[in-house]
C-alpha cells in the first residue's frame, strides 16, 4: 500500500513539472522578483515584488528627443521638428524656435515682443504702443494660459503666460495645437476628441491607426491669427497682436486716428487711404501731400521739358510765313525750370515773289500764372549766343530794313539785286534756345503757362 502511493505521488510530481516546464518562467504580476529580467514583460522589479511600470518613468532616462511611454522610450515627432511647422533647426534649417509653431522664418510678424519671422528684430514696423497699456497675449489652448503684456517705453513686454513646450505623452495638450498626445505611440483603434469649440475652432476626432494618431478629423484646429475681426487662433481674443484701436497717425494730410485691419495680415490708420475715416484727397497744387502717399505734389507736373539748355525739346521749325505755335507747361515743382529749342526758318524764294522778307521771330506769353514768369533767350548757341535776352516776358527778333512803314521789321522791300531803296534777298535761319523760369518756394504755383512762338510778318 505505502508503495503504491510513493509511485503514485511520484508520478503526480513529474506531471505537474511536466506541465511546469510547459509555460514562462517568468514572475506575473505580484509575485516575487529579484530583479527586472525575473518579471513578465511590461513588469518591472519593485520591492521583491512584479509591477506594472509607470507611464513616465524610464531607466535608463530618455534622451533628449524622446519620451517615456509606458516604460518605454519613444521618438518624439520629428527631432529637427518638433513644432511641426515644416522648418527645421539649424544646421539643416533655421527655425529660431522650435517650440512655437508660429515662429518660423517668413512668418507674419506680430506686435507681441516675440521674434516671430526670425530676422532677428522684434515688433518690427510695429507701431509704439501707448506707455502704461496692457493686452493680452499668449492663448488658453491645452496646457497653456493666456498672459498679459505690459507696454513699457512704447514696446511690448514678454509675456507672463505659460507658452507651449513639445507634447510629453501625458494624455494633455502640452504643444496647445488643439491635439493631445499626437506624436505619442498608441493603440489601433483609439479615439480622442481633438481641438476645441472657440473662434473659429471647432472639436473634431482624432484616431489611431498603425499606432500612430491621424490628424484631427471632422474639425478645425488653431490657425495663425489674421485680422478679421474673428479668433482664429482660438485663444479667446479677437484679432491679438495687430494693435488693433491703438491710437496713430496718418502720413501728410490725413490727421490721427485708429489702428484697424486692411488686409489678412495688414493694419493701417483709419485716417489714410481706404480707411473707414478716410481723411486723404485729390493732390493739388499746395506743398501738401494731399493723397498721403508721403509725396508732395506729384504727378502734377504739365510737362517734361528738361531743365538744361544743352537737352532742351525741340519743338521743330517756325516757317516765316506767318506760322505760330502755342507752347503749355508748368514750373513744379518748385525751382522747376523749362528749355525749349526752335528753328526760325527763312524761305529766300518766297521772299523773291513778293519782294519781301518776313522773317520776324516772336516770343509772347498767352497766360502767365500771377505775372512772375520770365523767359531768357539765346540765339544760335547756350554758351555764346549771338543775341541774349533774360529775364523778360516777351522778345523780338527781326533784320530791321523796311523802308517803307514803322516799325523797322522785316526787310521789304527787298530784292535779289542791290537796287535803290531796297535791302538784298537773303537767307538768314536761325536758332532759338528759350528758358522759361519762375519763382520758387511759396510764390511757386502749377499752373500752366502758355507761349506763343511766331515767326513772319503779316
Amino acid at each position: 500500500m505505502t508503495y503504491r502511493l510513493a509511485i503514485g505521488f511520484v508520478a503526480f510530481m513529474l506531471v505537474v513539472l511536466i506541465v511546469a516546464d510547459c509555460g514562462s518562467d517568468k514572475a506575473g504580476l505580484g509575485d516575487f522578483c529579484e530583479k527586472d529580467s525575473d518579471c513578465s514583460s511590461g513588469l518591472v522589479c519593485e520591492e521583491g515584488v512584479c509591477i506594472k511600470t509607470s507611464s513616465n518613468v524610464c531607466d535608463p532616462p530618455c534622451g533628449e528627443n524622446e519620451v517615456c511611454h509606458n516604460g518605454t522610450c519613444v521618438v518624439q515627432g520629428d527631432p529637427e521638428d518638433k513644432d511641426g511647422d515644416g522648418h527645421q533647426i539649424p544646421p539643416d534649417g533655421n527655425d529660431c524656435d522650435d517650440f512655437n509653431a508660429n515662429v518660423f522664418p517668413g512668418a507674419v510678424e506680430y506686435c507681441d515682443a516675440i521674434d516671430n519671422n526670425c530676422d532677428g528684430n522684434t515688433d518690427e514696423n510695429c507701431p509704439a504702443c501707448p506707455a502704461g497699456t496692457a493686452q493680452d497675449c499668449g492663448t488658453d489652448v491645452g496646457e497653456c494660459t493666456v498672459g498679459v503684456q505690459s507696454c513699457t517705453d512704447g514696446l511690448w513686454e514678454a509675456c507672463s503666460g505659460i507658452s507651449p513646450v513639445p507634447e510629453l505623452c501625458d494624455g494633455k495638450d502640452n504643444d496647445c495645437d488643439g491635439m493631445t498626445d499626437e506624436t505619442c505611440p498608441c493603440t489601433d483603434g483609439e479615439q480622442l476628441t481633438c481641438g476645441l469649440n472657440q473662434g473659429t475652432c471647432v472639436e473634431g476626432t482624432q484616431t489611431c491607426e498603425s499606432g500612430a494618431w491621424t490628424g484631427c478629423h471632422g474639425g478645425q484646429l488653431p490657425q495663425q491669427e489674421t485680422c478679421d475681426n474673428q479668433d482664429n487662433d482660438c485663444d479667446g481674443t479677437i484679432d491679438d497682436g495687430f494693435n488693433l484701436a491703438f491710437p496713430c497717425q496718418g502720413e501728410g494730410e490725413c490727421g490721427a486716428g485708429i489702428v484697424e485691419c486692411a488686409a489678412e495680415f495688414n493694419t493701417r490708420c483709419d485716417s489714410m487711404p481706404g480707411g473707414s475715416n478716410d481723411q486723404s484727397s485729390v493732390e493739388i497744387c499746395d506743398l501738401k501731400d494731399n493723397d498721403c502717399d508721403e509725396l508732395t505734389d506729384e504727378g502734377l507736373e504739365g510737362d517734361q521739358a528738361p531743365n538744361e539748355c544743352t537737352i532742351a525739346e525741340d519743338v521743330g521749325a517756325l516757317p516765316d510765313d506767318g506760322s505760330s505755335q502755342i507752347i503749355s507747361g508748368n514750373l513744379w515743382p518748385p525751382g522747376d525750370e523749362d528749355w525749349y529749342k526752335v528753328l526760325a526758318t527763312d524761305d529766300v524764294l518766297e521772299d523773291l515773289e513778293d519782294n519781301c522778307d518776313r522773317f520776324n521771330f516772336k516770343i509772347r506769353f498767352l497766360e502767365n500764372p500771377g505775372g512772375n514768369m520770365l523767359i531768357d533767350v539765346y540765339a544760335e548757341s547756350c554758351s555764346d549766343p549771338t543775341d541774349l535776352c533774360t529775364d523778360d516776358t516777351e522778345y523780338d527778333h527781326a533784320y530791321n530794313g523796311q523802308f517803307e512803314n514803322e516799325p523797322l521789321v522785316g526787310q521789304c522791300p527787298c530784292s535779289a539785286d542791290s537796287l535803290e531803296n531796297q535791302t538784298i534777298c537773303s537767307s538768314e535761319p536761325k536758332t532759338f534756345y528759350f528758358r522759361v523760369h519762375g519763382p520758387s518756394g511759396q510764390d511757386a504755383t502749377c499752373e500752366n503757362y502758355q507761349i506763343s512762338i511766331s515767326n513772319g510778318v503779316e
